[in-house]
């Protein structure tokens, strides 16, 4: 450059600058200048020729610009200064200004960063506006964050968003991210460096192959909770090591807020769950109130009105049977809570003994068909059982297996008014047997469908008005289905109806010493007339049901309140059986069984109690219990049991 009067030595500034007139002809400049374009400057060239971004202005004042700048291939941040001197010229200082620019961004990100954290009400919007701020650092269109468990083995996607579709199911294998976890630092791979990790390593990529992935991991002082990468797929060269260095500053501060944010989303679930508990605690007790008070205002209004002397022998018998009829809804209420409250405390087992599928579906139809005449359903009930598999007997819980059953058919026919209902099992492999009941009723919304089996819930409020229920059915069978090692689970549509499925183990038992299980034969009650029979029992009303049973079938009654005079009574009289309740005054029921069959080892006991675990039973029979009634008793059960004994 030639020096003259006229003209400031710019020479060995250590800045890139220049000399302009007013109509933007460079006049001269600094060999740093030529850094910064890349290429040579001819004479009388203009200034928006080498620096097109940036827009220069003839000022009486001084002015500043700051503008962007490729060089070498890479874009730059620069800040101008313009100042106006010798007469009609300029002197225009250039900087470079790109790390302090970005360390600026940074600071303004990081503090809208913590601004969203306090606003935002979700995780999902958090991540999203997260994106957006990193967005304006680096090429982040593409990004992805994932959480690592508390084993630190695998990792759950926590936000994805992708210019390329990419399935919301993270893989659950050993993935370039969890390897990026464990490694414990940031990188930036190219596709030929990832394809090398991916063979060696034997890693899965999520989503489709990018051309440059960047990656850190989110850490705190002491763990690692996840990682953070962004993904390019046109430009290998899309991210560089100052990337990198801004990726992990700002994942350093991330990680904190990430925490924060899903710890708050943690706590607003378990709010959200708690609320909704108390409102369904809520709407049980009331619902409770109705379905416990609707039979006993049937039971004492109909007992009061059956003791007036002018209801005609007719009404009476219809008055008596409103009142068995009631009285067993109530019943079939209090052992659907007390079950349940079983199941949940962990004190129930179950019984496996073999089980006759032919007999299993004569009962179950002939319930059904009961069933439907009681709610006056005009349906068709029909059977669609697998009989050609050539299976007879599965090894199960017969009861559990029915109660389910029942509990499922009870539900199709409640909410069928027209159709039909039919019940089946198939053997879908070698391993399983699936039962179903399948409907053309009212149906169920899919997004109801997995709440239905869950405590105290139907379909809907709307339902539970219409039809009744505790809504405690289903959550009892889900969990007896459970316990027998199967699963349940409905298919649905509204208003075409439902299918209830479960599957059991198929357990084939060795069937040569089962006789096949037919329908049960009518006792002869015959054979009970002119036995003495001792009852056992503390309860005055009890004691007189029971004795009045007894007497009415031409049998002798003996009654003792308590365990001492029953020892008395059966020392003192010829007793042919013994009516025995478990819980006396004056001894344990199991102790007395003990006692009397030491002393008397030829009298039959029939245990008649309101106890009902499994466990009770079997230790009762253990002590040497004929047979054991759950009250309330039947009087069918009560003489079956008897003239069976006889």
């Amino acid at each position: 450059m030639t020096k003259n009067k006229n003209h400031i030595d710019i020479n060995d500034l250590p800045i890139g600058v220049l000399l302009v007139k007013r109509d933007g002809i460079v006049i001269s400049y600094s060999p740093s200048v030529l850094l910064l374009t890349d290429k040579p400057i001819p004479d009388g060239c203009r200034i928006d020729s080498l620096f097109p971004n940036l827009p220069f202005k003839a000022s009486k004042k001084e002015r500043t610009y700051t503008f962007e700048h490729s060089t070498h291939g890479k874009q730059y941040t620069y800040r101008a200064n313009v100042k106006p001197v010798e007469w009609s010229n300029f002197l225009v200082w250039i900087e470079n200004i790109t790390l302090s620019s970005k360390v600026e961004r940074i600071n303004r990100t990081l503090v809208k960063l913590s601004a969203i954290g306090l606003e935002s009400t979700s995780p999902e919007d958090f991540y999203r506006l997260m994106q957006e701020e990193l967005n304006t650092l680096f090429d982040a269109r593409n990004i992805y964050l994932v959480l690592l468990d508390k084993s630190r083995q695998r990792l759950s996607l926590a936000y994805v968003s992708d210019t390329h579709t990419i399935n919301s199911d993270y893989p659950s294998g050993n993935t370039f991210a969890l390897w990026v976890a464990h490694r414990g630092q940031g990188v930036i791979l190219n596709r030929q460096q990832m394809n090398r990790l991916r063979s060696k390593h034997n890693l899965t990529f999520y989503g489709p192959p990018a051309l440059c992935w960047m990656a850190v991991p989110l850490k705190t002082k002491s763990d690692t909770v996840g990682v953070i990468a962004v993904q390019n797929y046109q430009n290998p060269n899309a991210y560089d090591h100052n990337d990198l260095e801004v990726l992990e500053f700002v994942s350093s501060q991330l990680t904190y807020m990430i925490i924060q944010k899903e710890r708050e989303n943690e706590l607003k679930l378990a709010k959200g769950k708690a609320e909704e508990a108390d409102k369904l605690k809520s709407a049980f007790l009331a619902n409770m109130s109705h379905e416990i008070r609707t039979p006993m205002n049937a039971i004492l209004g109909f007992s009061e009105l059956i003791t007036r002397e002018s209801i005609s022998p007719e009404k009476k018998k219809v008055y008596a049977d409103y009142i068995t009829s009631n009285g067993r809804l109530l019943l079939t209420l209090i052992d659907d809570i007390i079950e349940l409250s079983k199941i949940e405390a962990g004190i129930y087992s179950i019984r496996r003994q073999p089980v006759e599928l032919d007999s299993l579906f004569n009962e179950l139809h002939q319930f059904a068909i009961n069933e439907k005449k009681r709610q006056k359903q005009n349906i068709l009930i029909a059977r669609d059982i697998g009989n050609n598999s050539g299976i007879t007997h599965i090894l199960a819980d017969g009861e559990r297996l029915k109660q389910v059953l029942l509990n499922l058919l009870s539900n199709a026919i409640k909410f069928t008014s027209q159709g039909s209902v039919t019940m089946g099992y198939r053997i879908p492999n070698n391993a399983t047997i699936e039962f179903f009941v399948s409907d053309t009723g009212i149906g169920i919304p899919k997004s109801l469908q997995e709440k239905i089996f869950e405590r105290f819930r139907q379909a809907d409020e709307t339902a539970q008005r219409l039809y009744g229920g505790a809504g405690l059915g289903l959550a009892i069978s889900k969990r007896l289905v459970e316990l027998m090692g199967g699963r349940i689970w409905v298919e649905s549509e509204p208003n075409k109806g439902s299918c209830f499925s479960f599957t059991l183990p198929l357990i084939i038992p060795n069937t040569k010493n089962i006789s096949r299980i037919g329908f049960p034969t009518k006792n002869d009650y015959n054979k009970i007339t002119g036995k003495t029979i001792l009852i056992v029992e503390d309860n005055e009303a009890n004691v007189n049901y029971l004795s009045d049973v007894v007497i009415a079938s031409g049998a002798k009654s003996l009654t003792a309140m308590s365990g001492s005079q029953a020892i008395e009574l059966l020392n003192r009289e010829k007793i042919d059986a013994v009516l025995l309740d478990i819980q006396l005054p004056d001894t344990n029921g199991l102790e007395l069984i003990k006692r009397i069959k030491e002393k008397i080892p030829n009298v039959p006991i029939i245990v008649q109690s309101a106890y009902t675990p499994a466990e009770y039973i079997d230790k009762a029979i253990a002590q040497g219990a004929y047979g054991y009634l759950t009250k309330p008793i039947k009087v069918n059960e009560l003489l079956d049991l008897l003239s069976e004994l006889f």
